[in-house]
């Protein structure tokens, strides 16, 4: 009856997060990174319905199947990770391999009658994955360190247990204790932590595939469509009174470092106002993240530069009440025009892009215009 009673929390669990998950999370935003996590809820379902089969028939042979698929996702979700963060080697390969290997160790081990010793081993090697999701979620930057932080401190608790069931091992060996008392204690403890670490799993991954400016979801073009019939437009009039900003936040992650989330989301909001609240009426405005925005303006040359003036001078004031920060908040603008770069909008967002860097380069609190804006 233990069986059944620790199977159940953890059958609902991981059905609930996988609902949930598919839900909310992949189905509204459909990409590689939320399908991998999608992949590693579903299958870690399933080894809980597994696991559960074996009160009605082949019970060791169950038991090694569902624990296997219980913990073999984990590097499903690492890769998922390494996609949202936009790196070419996301290691699927690897994963999936990893995926494979698992249930057939574990399967072989109970066959040959060494499961005790595989399981442990399998159990200690997933928690180099548990360590190289750590190191990614850290790499996710200040900005995303609330929602990396349930995932974070579950894998950490990860690794730890890894090393208690390795201390646990050592402890059989010496006779301290029994085989079959020294499983059960490892088994209870598996089933336990695969309930939290779904639950936090599900928290960072769920936050991170809704979390506003998402780089795994799919972008919204409308700003993009609205911003090449303009120009077009423009061009067939030969209108060169237009000009593509690129308006970004100095250092945002030294902000947040340095507040809670509240301020900082009271400075993101701060500077989304000031934005709103200089810019006329005819500027199509488009907001990348929390921290940058593109703007499209039809405006001449001098009076580009009153609204820049005005807006640099909003942003660094700090009216808001959540500004008690050590950093003043600044920005830093790309600005070019159409008379410079003409009338692709590819190449304006480019030249707008390498503009706001090099401002930012210069110290920031600044704009800076493409070459050949006179």
């Amino acid at each position: 009856m233990i069986t059944t009673t620790l199977a159940i929390p953890m059958i609902a669990i991981s059905t609930l997060a996988t609902i949930i998950f598919i839900g909310l999370g992949f189905l509204p935003r459909p990409s590689r990174a939320t399908a991998l996590w999608a992949a590693a809820f579903a299958l870690a379902m399933i080894g809980s319905y597994v696991w559960l089969a074996q009160d009605y028939g082949f019970p060791s042979r169950l038991r090694a199947l569902g624990s296997a698929l219980m913990v073999a996702p984990m590097p499903l979700v690492w890769s998922g990770l390494r996609v949202y963060r936009g790196l070419r080697r996301s290691f699927l390969p690897l994963s999936f391999a990893v995926l494979v290997a698992v249930p057939a160790i574990l399967l072989a081990a109970n066959a040959l009658g060494v499961y005790t010793i595989a399981f442990r081993v399998v159990f200690v090697a997933m928690a180099v994955f548990a360590a190289l999701i750590i190191v990614d979620l850290l790499r996710l930057g200040p900005q995303l360190r609330d929602e990396a932080m349930p995932l974070l401190g579950v894998s950490a608790a990860y690794v730890l247990l890894a090393g208690i069931i390795l201390i646990n091992g050592v402890v059989q060996a010496t006779g301290g204790i029994t085989p079959d008392d020294s499983l059960d204690l490892i088994r209870n403890l598996n089933m336990i932590g695969v309930d939290i670490y779904v639950t936090c799993t599900l928290v960072t991954t769920l936050l991170l595939t809704t979390r506003s400016g998402d780089a795994s979801s799919a972008p919204d073009r409308s700003f993009e469509r609205t911003a090449r019939a303009r120009l077009a437009r423009a061009q067939a009039a030969g209108d060169e009174w237009w000009v593509l900003l690129d308006i970004r936040l100095d250092d945002p992650d030294q902000i947040r470092l340095a507040s809670s989330t509240a301020a900082f989301n009271a400075v993101c909001e701060k500077f989304a106002q000031d934005i709103d609240g200089v810019l006329p009426a005819d500027a199509d405005i488009e907001r990348l993240s929390p921290t940058r925005f593109a703007v499209l303006l039809p405006r001449s040359q001098g009076g580009v530069r009153e609204l820049l003036t005005e807006l640099l001078e909003r942003v660094t004031t700090s009216d808001a009440p959540s500004l008690t920060l050590s950093l003043r908040p600044s920005a830093s603008i790309g600005w070019a025009s159409v008379a410079a770069v003409g009338y692709e909008y590819d190449d304006l967002a480019a030249a707008a892009a390498d503009a706001a860097d090099t401002a930012f380069r210069n110290g920031g609190d600044r704009w800076e215009r493409t070459r050949g804006d006179e």
